[in-house]
């Protein structure tokens, strides 16, 4: 039977309250003789709607791929979404 342990849950930006990515660490999640894994899942409003099983053997990799992506997303210039509105918020000036 596979051990469940809840590493974190993280709540989507720009999401309702309970749109969360639920991490946890999964020991024998196949069986008795399977190698743990990460789980990753995606929950709207209390029900799962995608998941992700990653082999321990990759997190190395998955880690550098979302600095990359991070780096990628600070580098890129962007102006304020707002900018064009002469406003604070959505709605004009």
């Amino acid at each position: 039977m596979p051990e469940i342990v809840q590493v974190r849950k993280i709540r989507l930006a720009h999401h309702f309250k309970k749109d969360i990515i639920n991490v946890s660490h999964i020991e024998k999640p196949y069986g008795e003789y399977s190698d743990p894994i990460v789980k990753i899942q995606i929950e709207e409003s209390g029900k799962i709607v995608g998941d992700v099983d990653i082999p321990y053997e990759n997190i190395e990799e998955l880690i550098a791929v979302l600095r990359k992506s991070a780096d990628i997303y600070n580098e890129t210039p962007r102006s304020d979404v707002h900018d064009e509105l002469i406003a604070n918020t959505g709605g004009g000036a």
